[in-house]
């Protein structure tokens, strides 16, 4: 199975497009790696392939959040339910090295659960994206109060009612 990002991934959305066309370089960089590279090699491109991971998952959340997107608790479980695969899987490399469970998940899981989430749940979120939104409501400002003048600040003298402050 292919690791390369192709335009049928593509959400029309530039920053969504770039970074899943990055993670499929660098699964793509891991995956010829497995072939020729030194398992000091191989950890090296997983951890670039980790990074480039959290910080998409992470700006992809923040979108979500500035957004208001609806579903985006399911979609950052599909995040979290990812993330605790992808780590048991490079406790595997650090302990056993390139093994042909960690190969098969370089090169088939990992492209296919990309390839799925796109389509399902960020092909939803880049719509969303695309709708016009209405921005933060600006918060009501109180209306200022009228500076006090020298005169207000003197003490007022009571006037004395006219009928000599008796109840009629």
């Amino acid at each position: 199975m292919s690791v390369e990002w192709t335009r049928d991934l593509a959400l029309e959305h530039e920053e969504l497009d770039h970074e899943h066309a990055l993670l499929f370089a660098r699964l793509d960089a891991v995956s010829a790696l497995l072939d020729t590279g030194a398992p000091a090699e191989i950890e090296q491109a997983v951890a670039a392939l980790a990074d480039a991971l959290v910080s998409h998952l992470a700006a992809e959340e923040a979108l979500m959040e500035e957004a208001h997107y609806p579903e985006r608790g399911r979609h950052k479980s599909a995040h979290e339910l990812f993330v605790a695969d992808f780590l048991r899987m490079r406790a595997e490399l650090r302990e056993e090295g390139p093994t042909p469970f960690v190969a098969s998940w370089l090169r088939i899981r990992i492209p296919e659960w990309l390839r799925f989430h796109i389509r399902v749940n960020d092909a939803p979120l880049a719509a969303h994206l695309a709708r016009p939104h209405p921005g933060p409501q600006p918060r009501p400002q109180p209306r200022p109060q009228p500076r006090p003048q020298p005169d207000d600040l003197r003490p007022r003298k009571r006037r004395r009612r006219r009928d000599g402050g008796r109840p009629a």
